[in-house]
């Protein structure tokens, strides 16, 4: 056993005397170099236990061939020339115990080992958190050491990944494979081990208007935006990991296309669905490689789309819609595709439900469609609401799958043979999504997520209640609040816990119990910018962020605001006379009238008088409007299109008892006032009342008359109604969404095999 001595993890110090330490050890792990290593045997001593495992390399988790393409140029595609090491990612399973761990060189060692009764957690011990274990522990100077320190926790459970399934982590771990092992042919598949993972290889393609909605966040950077689709795939495939499915189906990447520019021959037709999909399922099957056993075809081609998806019906544009596929399509060539939006907003800039991390849930389920299943309640007895297959697709709950979904999946290994064929030989890349490890909301965090979805990095979470039903959103940019849907996978929903599967449960194993609060970073305040109106001065934003140091485990630590405006003088900036507030009004309005036809361009526009109740009145610019005889507001119009309704930040508003009051963040401030979490809540509370959920509705939005008199001045300058009531303006109505966005499969009466026995239903 000496090549098992040279791996041996050296047992340090044990955590006897306090209680809420005796599940944590230290041990010794030289760092790896896992290059040409197929198998790697691991031994190690942790709370008197001896552990020995045989690691095999998981060369499954992208597909063998997997390649990264960018169209640069409507008839140019270039393989991307991105650094591709060898896989680091290992598995272990015995009769005993069975093992997840990442073994990738200076990162240390990251691990998950499920034994009989308990699971043990495996993660390198940073150097910020070395000063929390002085109290705890004696760590010698490294060079002292035989190898890098790394945290073992225990966790004293039953549980493995899914804890609502015991034969869950079977299914997880039954796809290792041998090294050396080749795709078999599909006779020889043997048909009754269903308990088998189901690969699903799949083709990505993130077209031009996607990569232009994303690559100005992501600062033109490619591999940011790779990541994201990396983690949207995770995101995805943890939903068919989910217990309800009853079956384990693994996603494997074998393509990964991004559209710089449209392929001449893939006309996108302005996001009609209909001929989107024909278009995409033509592209994708004349790029996929006819052999089933070549090493790059796959089983699937998505389609995700930065396009509004639209269908015409009874002669309106219906943007219902948020996906298409075709109903148990898969494994027929030209049917074995589906589309799917991401990052798509309505006219006025307010997110759909696709808008953000949501649209896992939408790929998802059109993966459904195309895998046989059709919506609940339609040709089953499944309920309507509740489920991923549901006819509508909101931004709350549904994240698990119907007991109808669960028949079709189950007899996926008779119905759709080409998900049970195996890998090539090994080749793989850093490249792969499941470096998430299901669980992409650990680095994508609730925040990040709402960056995704309101493309701005200054949004951030709203509160965690119901998190992982929904993600409520906000930014010191709009008004109002925004649902994401349900949190990723992964996502901080409580002190030691996270989402999976739409629910708030205990984090699994990576979590380590101690907390380290976030702390501040230093303020960084922008330039000083001025309107140069009359009375008024400049303003410049502040930024802070909470990495100093990052928190762990806990959102406590950085109490108060990451953003604040703050006055500034003006006098260098304002040399030419200053304008009246009508004047730069009057300006606004006509730029406004061009994106809303009810405004008068040539009607003017005026400052409304302060009111306490309302501290934005006298920020916000009031225009007259056409059909009515009054000046109005176009706040909730304008809140997400970057036409900024209001007055610019530093403009005076008001004078009280001799102090001058400026316009700060849209809301009219005393000059000496300084912002605080608590007035930022309170306004932050009063707009949430006023606006409520700002997402977009499936049909044009149109205004309660209650909401348009609230935002409306006469035409003496005098507010027309001056209270509202909570949400009359904007009713939450899920069945809005409800969408046909599936093609049917027609069998002749004569069954044949495969495409030819299908076409098209009309």
């Amino acid at each position: 056993m000496a090549f098992v001595l040279e791996t041996v993890l050296l047992l340090l110090f044990r955590l006897a005397y306090a209680r809420n330490m005796q599940d944590i050890e230290i041990v010794l792990l030289p760092l790896w170099n896992a290059e040409d290593s197929a198998e790697m045997p691991l031994s190690f001593k942790a709370f008197d236990q001896s552990v020995e495992l045989m690691l095999h390399r998981n060369d499954k988790i992208t597909a063998p061939q997997f390649k990264i393409w960018k169209h640069s140029d409507t008839d140019i595609m270039e393989e991307l020339e991105l650094s591709k090491p060898i896989s680091c990612h290992y598995l272990h399973r015995d009769d005993l115990s069975s093992a997840a761990v990442s073994l990738c060189g200076e990162h240390g060692v990251h691990g998950l080992i499920f034994l009989n009764n308990t699971t043990l957690e495996i993660t390198p011990l940073q150097s910020q958190d070395i000063s929390f274990f002085h109290d705890h522990f004696y760590i010698r100077r490294r060079s002292e050491m035989l190898g890098e320190p790394h945290i073992v926790r225990r966790t004293y459970s039953s549980l493995t990944f899914f804890e609502d399934d015991s034969d869950y982590s079977t299914q997880l771990y039954n796809y290792l494979t041998d090294g050396n092992e080749i795709r078999e042919p599909l006779e020889n598949v043997n048909r009754n081990n269903i308990n088998d993972a189901l690969t699903l290889e799949l083709a990505l393609f993130f077209d031009e208007t996607g990569y232009n909605i994303f690559s100005p966040f992501f600062d033109k950077n490619d591999e940011k935006i790779i990541d994201m689709l990396l983690a949207y795939i995770n995101g995805v495939q943890a939903i068919y990991h989910h217990p309800s499915l009853g079956i384990a189906i693994d996603i494997s990447l074998v393509r990964l296309e991004i559209m710089q520019k449209q392929p001449r021959v893939l006309p996108h037709h302005d996001g009609e669905r209909g001929k989107l999909l024909d278009s995409f399922c033509n592209y994708a099957m004349k790029e996929n490689p006819e052999d089933e056993f070549h090493p790059d075809h796959w089983d699937m081609g998505l389609y995700v789309s930065g396009l509004d998806f639209y269908v015409v019906e009874a002669g309106q544009k219906n943007s219902a819609t948020m996906g298409l596929a075709v109903v148990g399509g898969l494994c027929i060539k030209q049917y074995s595709c589906v589309i799917a939006e991401l990052g798509v907003t309505n006219q006025f800039g307010k997110p759909f439900p696709s808008a953000g991390f949501t649209s896992v849930y939408i790929a998802a389920h059109e993966i459904g469609h195309n895998l046989g299943m059709h919506h609940d309640s339609v040709g089953n007895t499944c309920p309507r609401d509740g489920y991923i297959m549901s006819p509508s697709r909101g931004i709350n709950g549904e994240t698990a799958w119907s007991e109808c979904s669960r028949d079709v999946a189950q007899n996926l290994p008779y119905t759709k043979p080409c998900l049970k064929d195996r890998p090539t030989s090994p080749i793989s890349s850093r490249l792969d999504h499941s470096k998430f490890f299901n669980l992409p909301g650990r680095e994508w965090t609730a925040k990040r997520q709402c960056e995704v979805l309101l493309r701005d990095k200054d949004a951030t979470v709203a509160t965690l209640y119901k998190v992982c039903e929904s993600l409520q959103c906000k930014t010191p940019h709009r008004n109002g609040y925004y649902f994401a849907g349900p949190a990723l996978d992964g996502t901080y929903c409580a002190p030691g816990k996270e989402c999976r599967g739409g629910e708030c449960k205990n984090a699994l194993q990576m979590y380590p119990d101690f907390i380290q609060q976030g702390g501040w970073s230093e303020w960084k305040t922008g330039s000083c910018k001025s309107g140069c109106l009359m009375k008024s001065t400049g303003a410049q934003t502040r930024r802070r962020y909470c990495d100093r140091p990052m928190p762990k485990n806990t959102e406590t630590g950085c109490q108060g605001l990451h953003y604040d405006v703050v006055l500034c003088k003006d006098d260098n900036l304002c040399k030419k006379k200053r304008k009246s507030m009508s004047e730069f009004a009057a300006l606004r309005c006509g730029e406004f009238s061009e994106r809303l036809p009810e405004l008068d361009a040539k009607g003017g526009g005026l400052q409304a008088p302060h009111e306490r109740e309302r501290p934005w009145m006298a920020c916000a610019i009031f225009c007259r409007r056409k059909d009515i005889a009054s000046y109005y507001t176009p706040r909730v119009e304008l809140n997400d299109l970057g036409l900024d309704p209001y007055f610019p930040d530093g403009t005076w508003c008001h004078v009280e008892e001799g102090q001058n009051y400026f316009c700060r963040q849209h809301h009219c401030l005393p000059e000496s006032i300084r912002s605080d979490k608590t007035l930022q809540n309170d306004r932050q509370r009063n707009d949430d009342i006023e606006f409520g959920p700002q997402n977009a509705h499936a049909g044009r939005l149109r205004l309660d008359n209650q909401v348009i008199k609230y935002l409306s001045l006469g035409p003496d300058g005098l507010p027309l109604l001056t209270s509202l009531s909570y949400g009359i303006g904007f009713p939450p109505d899920e069945d809005e969404w409800i969408d046909k966005d599936y093609v049917e499969l027609m069998k002749p009466t004569e069954e044949t095999s495969f495409e030819s026995s299908y076409r098209i239903r009309e």
